[in-house]
């Protein structure tokens, strides 16, 4: 009997004094308490430090992540006639990588379906659907044929409309055709949205030309761009909303 009271009065000690040395405790959590309660000993009497390695690969990813959204926000300022919301890509699916992105925002933020989505370095799609909270980006990269995006190439004394519509993942190329196949389009020369359709603001990067071919017919230009994004390394996005 003696042993049990003892074991009960140590037992209170040690909680009141857990509760006097530990300010963060979780009252309405058991589960977390019984946790603290069970690592106080340790935590008590050692501190917990991570490694140079493991702090220098922190530093690491939180510039990388800083850079991203600096060069994010100066994209999304040249687009004058546009707010924009930033958010985070929450979801991906492993099977359809390059096809739909899942992101944070939704219609509480007033995301529509079919605004322009972009990233650091240049579009990569359009909201697809819209749930309160998220929604679901198409990327230009899908393997849907019906996704076809007006674009425009900037010469020195001309400009080359053509309409993007397809990806050749393998080789990582957007293709582009043109019906005009007299222009002189160069290799390195930039491509942009040209804002026909309505959806996509006009002045977008989408990427460079890699190289150009003639159809068999030899009726249009087939031109392979490679895109300024990288499909797949990026966290943050901002969605286009037009201003009334």
């Amino acid at each position: 009997m003696l042993k049990i009271k003892t074991f009960m009065i140590l037992l209170i000690i040690y909680v009141i004094s857990f509760l006097i040395i530990k300010t963060d405790i979780n009252f309405f959590e058991p589960f977390y308490l019984l946790k603290d309660l069970i690592y106080f000993p340790v935590k008590a009497d050692s501190k917990i430090t991570l490694s140079e390695e493991v702090e220098e690969g922190f530093n690491i990813e939180l510039k990388k992540e800083y850079e991203e959204l600096k060069k994010i926000n100066d994209l999304s300022n040249t687009l004058v006639d546009f707010k924009s919301k930033t958010g985070v890509v929450v979801e991906r699916n492993k099977m359809y990588w390059f096809n739909t992105i899942t992101i944070n925002l939704g219609s509480k933020d007033g995301i529509k379906e079919d605004m322009a989505v972009i990233s650091s370095s240049g579009l990569i799609g359009k909201i697809n659907k819209v749930s309160k909270t998220t929604s679901e980006v198409k990327l230009i990269t899908t393997n849907d044929i019906n996704n076809k995006i007006s674009v425009l190439i900037k010469l020195e004394n001309d400009t080359v409309y053509g309409i993007m519509s397809g990806y050749k993942q393998e080789e990582n190329l957007l293709e582009v055709t043109s019906t005009n196949k007299n222009l002189d389009i160069k290799e390195g020369m930039k491509v942009y949205t040209s804002g026909m359709g309505g959806i996509f603001p006009s002045g977008i990067l989408i990427g460079e030309v890699k190289s150009i071919s003639k159809d068999k017919y030899d009726v249009s230009k087939i031109i392979n761009v490679t895109p300024a994004s990288k499909f797949d390394d990026f966290n943050f996005i901002k969605v286009l909303i037009r201003e009334n």
